[in-house]
Parts: C-alpha cells; sequence; structure tokens
C-alpha cells in the first residue's frame, strides 16, 4: 500500500510540473509556480515517507 501511495504521490508531482511547463505563461512565473509546487512536493513526501518508516516500526 505504501508503493502504491508513493508512486501515486511521485506522478501526481511530475504530473503537475509537466502541466506547469507546457503552460502558456511568462518564464519567471513558471519558474516561481515550480519552485512553490518542489516546496509543497518535497514536504509531502517527506510526509509520506515518515508516515511509511512509522508504520513498519
Amino acid at each position: 500500500m505504501g508503493k502504491i501511495m508513493k508512486s501515486l504521490t511521485i506522478g501526481g508531482i511530475i504530473g503537475f510540473i509537466a502541466g506547469l511547463l507546457f503552460a502558456p505563461k511568462k518564464g519567471e512565473e513558471t519558474r516561481q509556480k515550480l519552485q512553490e509546487t518542489l516546496e509543497k512536493g518535497k514536504g509531502k513526501f517527506q510526509e509520506l515517507k515518515d508516515e511509511i518508516l512509522k508504520k513498519e516500526e
């Protein structure tokens, strides 16, 4: 179950980033949005990792 959630999370982040890169916006706006998204994704990934490690204990 943990691997499925991890895969879905990573896939969702990659899909969102791809959508941002192909969206018709100014480069600076896109880079800012991408940076914000990556920071959120890192936080979510860390939460997921902590949750999985906690369940394994």
